[in-house]
Formats: structure tokens, C-alpha cells, sequence
């Protein structure tokens, strides 16, 4: 039963039902809410990043580990692929796993940062 949170913050690390990216099947999948509370707090949407135990490209992801959580925790060491981000419906989440440490969540954004060319 999927669960309608009002309220997500950057930071939360929450479950969705993701497409594959041929769009044939799909998988249930954690991903790393990026989009900042203000925003979230009037949008029915949210900007994640895919998390996943495989590394891809590892100039642009970032590892997480059990250390790197304030709260919750994730099976295995994982990676934040900060190359594969998307906006979703907030109605979309099954539930929330776990909340990264400020400092693991600032390395995130400054990669996000790279991804896109930003100099902010």
C-alpha cells in the first residue's frame, strides 16, 4: 500500500516503484530526495536521485554507507548516481527508509553541482 507524504525534506531517502529504462518492467528502488523542503512543501512533485548498489560512473556518484545516515539505514553500500536524477508525484512514494548526514548530502549536491556545470 503506497503512503501519500505531505512533507519530504532533501536528505530523505525514500522507496518508489521505478521503471526500467527500457520502460518494460519495473522495480521497487531507493532514491535520495534532492528538491529543498520550501519547494516540496507546495509542489505535488519531488526531484530524486537514483540509488543503487552497482557503481556506473563513479565521477558523478557518490558512496553511501551505514555511517552516512542520521536515520535508517540501507541493505548494502550504495551510491547516489547523481547523473540519474528525475522529478516524481509525491503520490508515487512507498515509504521513507532513511535521512543522510548534512555532510554526506552536501558532497551529494556539490557532485549534482558538477553534473550540470554549476558554479554556485
Amino acid at each position: 500500500m503506497r503512503k501519500n507524504f505531505s512533507s519530504f525534506k532533501d536528505g530523505d531517502i525514500i522507496v518508489l516503484e521505478l521503471p526500467f529504462t527500457d520502460l518494460i518492467g519495473r522495480k521497487l528502488r531507493p532514491v535520495l530526495v534532492l528538491s529543498c523542503e520550501e519547494l516540496n512543501s507546495v509542489s505535488a512533485d519531488i526531484i530524486v536521485a537514483k540509488i543503487s548498489s552497482s557503481k556506473h560512473l563513479p565521477d558523478f556518484e557518490v558512496e553511501v554507507c551505514g555511517d552516512d545516515l542520521e536515520e535508517g539505514k540501507l541493505k548494502k553500500v550504495s551510491y547516489v548516481h547523481c547523473h540519474s536524477i528525475f522529478t516524481v508525484e509525491k503520490n508515487l512514494v512507498f515509504k521513507k527508509i532513511g535521512r543522510l548526514k548534512a555532510g554526506k548530502l552536501a558532497e551529494v549536491k556539490e557532485v549534482v553541482k558538477k553534473v550540470f556545470n554549476l558554479e554556485i
